[in-house]
């Protein structure tokens, strides 16, 4: 190859007849690239955008997501373009090589499908919209918020801070926590003798003073109520408290419920049930506000 010849003037010709065309040809396709780089996302954006209000988050993760996934796999056609035509300048035969990928891609068949399969299955997985960065999802057993996305691949963070990469080849359910709004649904429990109208009532004012909250209230669509009895059991009444809360805000608003729930009782005396001890049935119906 002339590039590892000793001769320097053998060098300058192959310099003189074959490096401008190298040059010409990087210079294109970064010259490509960038242009990319610099009017897709905006054509994307605004395409995807389309009928959206400006400020809507959830369009915009989705541009954000589509945009960062083909713009790594432009970035990587560009690179195996350069590569196919700037090898043969530099007088290595792409046909021989071409040529053992291929004997050896048949040892690779195998691996070679699912690697298919995985791309195919991303591209559905964003054709569909079935999740976003940002998004808190369920796939493949694995719980958490979703940080990256590619043709091949998802990147999921669960609530330990583990990373986790699931193939999409494997992804055959999608759970998605936040996609449009979430609901809270928060089982609260009273001892026996409590009235619960009076119940319903104090939870009532307790999501008023929720929606009523500069903080909490933009979080939430519907303010927190009692959606009846759920369950009649050995230590309790046991009522259903429902909330209706932007994507990303259950968690959150689940837990400023569960406090001012709490302290609401304690200060409308509402007895609410202890666990039972062996051989200490006093305790079962033991009131928050009873010290003695």
């Amino acid at each position: 190859m002339p590039l590892l010849t000793s001769d320097w003037d053998e060098f300058q010709d192959w310099l003189t007849r074959s490096g401008k065309d190298i040059l010409i040809i990087a210079g294109i396709l970064l010259a490509a690239y960038v242009l990319f780089r610099a009017l897709f996302p905006r054509v994307a954006r605004a395409a995807i955008m389309r009928g959206g209000h400006p400020a809507d988050d959830e369009m915009e993760r989705r541009a954000n997501t589509i945009i960062g996934v083909i713009d790594r796999t432009a970035g990587l056609a560009v690179l195996l373009i350069g590569l196919v035509t700037i090898l043969p300048e530099l007088g290595i035969n792409i046909t021989a090589i071409v040529t053992g990928l291929g004997v050896t891609g048949l040892a690779l068949a195998l691996g070679a499908q699912l690697l298919v399969r995985d791309a195919i299955n991303g591209i559905f997985l964003l054709a569909e919209d079935q999740y976003r960065r940002g998004d808190v999802i369920r796939i493949a057993d694995v719980t958490g918020t979703v940080e990256e996305i590619t043709l091949r691949r998802t990147i999921i963070r669960d609530d330990d801070g583990v990373v986790h990469s699931v193939p999409n080849g494997s992804i055959s359910v999608v759970s998605n926590y936040t996609r449009d709004f979430a609901r809270v649904n928060l089982p609260v429990r009273v001892s026996y003798g409590e009235d619960l109208a009076r119940v319903s009532a104090v939870v009532e004012q307790v999501g008023r003073e929720l929606t009523a909250d500069s903080r909490y209230g933009p979080l939430l669509t519907q303010s927190p109520r009692t959606c009846g009895v759920e369950e009649v059991g050995e230590s309790g009444v046991t009522l259903t408290v429902t909330a209706e809360t932007r994507p990303a805000a259950r968690w959150e608003v689940a837990a400023e419920l569960r406090r001012r729930l709490a302290d609401a009782f304690l200060a409308q005396g509402i007895r609410v049930p202890f666990p039972t001890l062996p051989g200490d049935e006093s305790s079962r119906q033991a009131s928050p506000a009873e010290g003695d």
